[in-house]
């Protein structure tokens, strides 16, 4: 679907665990992908070309269904595409137009019928963490690939993760990403951890995490 496209992507999210230990470890709630914000407009533009709906987060339970790319709030980073047959949300209208209130099933994905999308920046050189720009990883580590899908590096999922721990499914991806990754990759992950968590973090606390040290 997202393959030959002018923009760059990759799965993010479990599913990315995923593809980087090579076999479904657990049942994921919904297919997320990232993408740069200077890509924003064309990934909505295709995917509404393809027969997608597709609707901007704003916080508070609400989302704006964007019917054209001139009028967008980016309060958030994220979007979702979704066609008529999608049972993951149910919407219903609020007084203001195009404006609806979201609610999300989880009962997990079954059908290519859902997709959300997640922007970041970047700079010439490096990947720039959304939570804080300070915060880098070199491109050339940030995408990798399970033949020929393109998928976010373990390390900056887990970065992600760590923000909510006890999310479901969460600390697995954790246990059994953290075990197949390199030294490098553990350094990296366990210095922006520390970064972000000065007081401290669970995972910081992991035996392995902190072989590299």
């Amino acid at each position: 679907m997202l393959q030959n496209k002018n923009f760059e992507y990759a799965i993010c999210g479990g599913f990315a665990i995923d593809l980087f230990l090579g076999y479904n470890s657990r049942k994921h709630g919904d297919i997320d992908i990232l993408a740069y914000w200077k890509d924003r407009d064309e990934i909505i533009l295709y995917m509404k070309s393809i027969g997608f709906d597709v609707y901007e987060m704003l916080g508070g339970g609400k989302v704006h269904r964007i019917t054209d790319i001139g009028k967008q709030y980016k309060s958030k980073r994220n979007i979702f595409c979704c066609k008529a047959d999608c049972e993951l949300v149910q919407l219903s209208e609020t007084q203001e137009d195009d404006i609806y209130f979201i609610n999300f099933q989880h009962i997990g994905q079954s059908k290519l019928n859902f997709i959300e999308f997640l922007f970041n920046d970047k700079s010439d050189k490096h990947f720039l963490y959304a939570r804080n720009h300070n915060v880098k990883r070199n491109l050339k580590d940030v995408i990798l690939f399970n033949k020929n899908i393109p998928y976010l590096a373990p390390e900056i999922c887990l970065l992600y993760k760590s923000t909510d721990t006890e999310r479901e499914g969460y600390q697995q991806d954790y246990e059994l990403a953290i075990r197949a990754m390199s030294s490098e990759q553990i350094e990296w992950l366990n210095n922006a951890i520390s970064f972000m968590n000065p007081d401290g973090h669970k995972w910081l606390n992991d035996s392995i995490i902190n072989k590299t040290k």
